[in-house]
């Protein structure tokens, strides 16, 4: 039942890769290595790669943590009990830790219980919450668990128990009737961030509380080393918070001075130097799982709460020797499982395996089924049975959500919850089999056997004279690495082999040696020794690899880490699935997306500031009559691009204005990303030919176009849409106008944080003395004996760039028209290269230059609009967008 893997190689987006390239400094493999992972604007761009604690968003943006943190201060104050109720697994038990940790240093009586698995099973539970009352508490918290306990939250209300819960599960259509719900996937939560693990979403709380008790950021952050644990354990993408969270986890672990992780690293064999995701999800994760799968997870709590090294160490010794117990276990259910599936036909053809014994514990049956899927490459969902009940564990592959699957199958189960990869269940035996029909025949008809072939997805196919030491060292500014944040795999086509040969213990792994064109680099293939058969010298392969850097003998030099190898000529790209109609408008929009490398600097420059500098001035007359437009004002958003998602979704029909033409492509390739969930998008920018706008309209006009991303000045004005959305912050009041009946409805999501590259936009535009004194004296030391000179724009730019990091082409001829102005030179241009004589005779007055003061001028109008917009009330702003030229 094995699968060949099928190798896709992630289509190539050249003009977001100049983009992103041009603006970060960074190489086009690099940038397409970020477009592979959903980055495709330079905001995200920079914030994936800041990753600052301070860009995390507000805990008060999440729906009801202003209610939470009334309660559980409230409770703090009257002196009640607080009982922190948690999960078994890592996410549950490292988010029970930290919370216990900031309530007790809030000052609260606060203690915690985790279920245990075997006997109490997952979430809330009525024994546990009678035992609490019996103790004297008062008020429940959840961690990982309890959005989909309203039953057990109502049998809490009749003991006298008010609950607050923190979960990061898919919320169920009732939730309970907490006092407040944490839960960032709830319906109407604002929340800009979803993707919180368990241990996530108690932090948020904790940094409720803390700022309401007027403690510092400096005191949560004390607890991001167990919070990193928790997020790397729960599989969570790494990607937004999550990765800040783990980017400044990692080093405090590596550090840590709590006796508890001291001692589970110590017990794990690892060295604290090379932490990193892999060895948490591997050494320290299994470890504290072990205890929660095997028996009572309550013991890796108190590992983390051990303030005595000495005890410490005994606990995690004890948590390793569960976790030998579990693998040992793990192993015994996996063999089972395999011989079942050997000798049942009827199960093993499925496109989804369900088995059920009576002979499997409960605590690793979501680690077999892991393993089943990797070798299978179908959804596993394993069943341990007693006494007629059935505990399950499911997981799956991409293009088959279990939690979605679960629910259309919920007639046939007793509870359920959890991810579209991984979840929980509970199945009385007697409905196995009709489950096992129903699910099958859900996957017969969402399953194709593409779905069902494994595949091993490149993210650039590139030449090997590519990869250089420092693009290589680039690439690790993608770390930490994990879940939708993979390890770069790379590709080339036709390397020729050198040689190979088999090494390692017992010659498991292939040593190789290949070259393209004139590079020659070493490679190694773990557990690949069966393909040195099939190489020999001079053979031409297709390679699939990591790139690293290999240090050997004070000698430091590129490696490959080999994946794969296919003969040459196999490597298929990866083509998205779509009707006809489909993909017309994916081929038009890839043609309106592309650039030619000349044109991406100036896409760059916002469109307003290109405008000015065709203008001089332009009279408006402000329409004195009452605003019939709706301002929607989000001009503090704090992510306007899942702002922007939600506004495009909510509408029929929308216009977003963006600033430039390379925003432009950024945008509309992020929304084309997003899924069809707000219909069709087309796009207009001043790079599009004339045949290519009369293509627009016409698909516009049509109404097959629901989302217009434009840049301002645009020739689609006589076209109605339902909103129009101001993604950036204007340059000057002629961007604002809008024409009678273009839209009832104006959105404004440029604001403050977009002020400050504004600045550097508008700077470009006028450069002053100290830069243009640069500028000339460049001109100067270029210039024969005749005193002509030639020099490139890309030489102008990169001196003017000293000072003002947007400069572009109109920046350096600004520049050259001072200087032309002032008769200190004459020049002329053909193309990219600049021709001029100087006038070595002549001293200039920058005053005698009309270009310069008006430049300075405009800069300060510029300003002083900006100003003006950010400051305006919604009532302002109404009149500026129906002024009048």
């Amino acid at each position: 039942m094995r699968r060949q893997k099928k190798w896709r190689v992630k289509a190539p987006n050249p003009a977001l890769q100049q983009i992103l390239s041009f603006e970060l400094g960074i190489s086009k493999i690099f940038a397409q290595l970020l477009i592979n992972r959903g980055i495709y604007t330079v905001d995200q761009a920079r914030a994936f790669l800041g990753s600052e604690l301070d860009k995390m968003f507000s805990p008060w943006l999440m729906q009801d943590m202003k209610k939470a943190v009334e309660r559980i201060l409230g409770a703090r104050d009257k002196g009640e009990q607080i009982l922190v109720y948690g999960d078994y697994d890592v996410d549950g038990i490292t988010g029970t830790t930290v919370l216990v940790l900031a309530l007790r240093r809030l000052g609260c009586k606060a203690d915690y219980f985790i279920p245990h698995r075997l006997e109490e099973g997952y979430g809330l539970n009525k024994v546990a919450l009678e035992r609490a009352v019996e103790r004297g508490v008062s008020l429940v918290v959840t961690v990982d668990c309890g959005i989909s306990g309203a039953e057990e939250v109502e049998v809490a209300k009749a003991l006298g128990l008010e609950v607050v819960i923190t979960d990061h599960h898919e919320p169920p259509v009732q939730l309970p009737a907490a006092v407040a719900i944490l839960d960032p996937k709830r319906s109407g939560c604002s929340y800009p961030f979803k993707e919180l693990a368990g241990v996530g979403v108690a932090l948020k709380l904790i940094q409720g509380l803390f700022e309401q008790a007027g403690l510092s950021q400096r005191n949560w952050e004390e607890y991001l080393d167990l919070v990193c644990l928790g997020t790397v354990a729960d599989i969570v993408p790494l990607q937004g918070e999550n990765r800040i969270l783990v980017k400044h986890g990692l080093p405090q672990i590596s550090n840590s001075k709590r006796p508890g992780l001291q001692a589970l690293i110590k017990v794990s064999g690892i060295k604290a130097e090379v932490l990193g995701t892999r060895e948490l999800g591997f050494g320290l994760a299994p470890r504290l799982n072990a205890a929660g799968r095997m028996g009572d997870a309550g013991l890796g709590v108190e590992l983390l709460l051990a303030e005595d090294l000495l005890v410490a160490e005994e606990m995690a010794e004890e948590l390793d020797r569960g976790n030998h117990e579990r693998q040992q276990v793990e192993s015994k259910v996996l063999s089972e499982a395999l011989a079942l599936l050997e000798t049942d036909s009827e199960i093993s053809q499925g496109k989804v395996l369900v088995l059920a014994s009576e002979n499997w514990h409960p605590g690793v049956i979501g680690i077999v089924a892991s393993r089943l899927v990797d070798r299978f490459y179908r959804p596993v969902f394993m069943i341990s049975l007693e006494e007629g009940k059935g505990k399950g564990s499911a997981r799956s592959i991409p293009g088959f959500n279990l939690y979605q699957a679960m629910v259309s199958c919920q007639d046939h189960l007793e509870q359920f919850g959890g991810h579209a990869m991984a979840a929980g269940f509970s199945i009385h035996v007697d409905k196995i089999n009709e489950f096992r029909k129903t699910i099958n025949a859900m996957a017969e008809e969402f399953l194709s056997e593409e779905h069902l072939t494994p595949n091993l997805d490149l993210d650039a196919l590139i030449n090997l004279n590519d990869l250089s030491m420092d693009t290589v060292q680039e690439l690790n500014q993608l770390s930490p690495l994990g879940h939708c944040n993979p390890g770069p795999i790379l590709g080339c086509c036709q390397a020729t082999v050198i040689n190979c040969r088999e090494v390692g213990k017992n010659g498991g792994h292939l040593k190789m040696r290949v070259r393209e064109d004139h590079t020659v680099l070493d490679g190694i293939g773990f557990n690949l020794a069966s393909y040195s058969e099939m190489l020999a010298a001079n053979d031409t392969v297709d390679m699939a690899f990591i790139p690293s850097i290999n240090v050997w003998n004070g000698r430091t030099s590129v490696q490959l880490e080999v994946k794969e190898l296919k003969e040459t000529g196999e490597v298929a790209s990866q083509l998205v699935e779509a009707g006809e109609y489909d993909r017309e408008v994916k081929r038009t929009l890839t043609k309106f997306l592309h650039l030619p490398k000349e044109k991406i600097a100036e896409s760059l420059v916002p469109l307003g500031i290109l405008h000015l500098l065709k203008l001089y001035n332009t009279d408006y007359i402000e329409d004195s009559s009452p605003c019939k437009l709706q301002i929607e004002d989000y001009r503090n958003n704090p992510d306007r691009l899942a702002q922007l998602v939600q506004l495009v979704e909510a509408k029929d029909s929308s216009i977003i204005i963006v600033e430039s033409t390379a925003q432009a492509i950024q945008i509309t390739t992020f929304l084309s990303e997003q899924g069809d969930s707000f219909g069709t998008l087309a796009v207009y920018h001043p790079a599009l030919e004339d045949c290519e706008v009369k293509q627009l309209r016409s698909f516009v006009q049509s109404g097959r176009a629901k989302v217009l991303v434009t840049t301002p000045f645009h020739p689609l004005k006589d076209f109605n849409f339902e909103q129009v959305i101001f993604y950036y912050l204007p340059y000057q009041l002629a961007e604002c106008i809008l024409d009678d009946g273009c839209a009832s409805r104006v959105v404004l999501l440029g604001g403050e944080k977009q002020a400050a590259e504004s600045r550097e936009h508008i700077d470009a535009m006028a450069p002053e003395r100290q830069a243009l004194g640069e500028v000339f004296k460049l001109l100067r030391q270029r210039i024969n004996q005749q005193a002509n000179g030639e020099i490139t724009l890309e030489e102008l730019c990169a001196c003017l760039k000293k000072y003002y990091p947007k400069a572009s082409q109109h920046t350096a001829e600004v520049s050259l028209n001072v200087f032309q102005e002032l008769g200190l030179l004459e020049y002329k241009n053909q193309g990219d290269i600049y021709f001029y004589r100087i006038n070595l005779q002549v001293r200039g007055d920058l005053q005698n230059s009309q270009t310069y003061k008006w430049s300075l001028h405009t800069k300060e109008e510029c300003l002083r609009f900006q100003r003006q917009y950010l400051s305006a009330t919604v009532e302002e702003l109404g009149r500026l967008f129906t002024c009048k030229l």
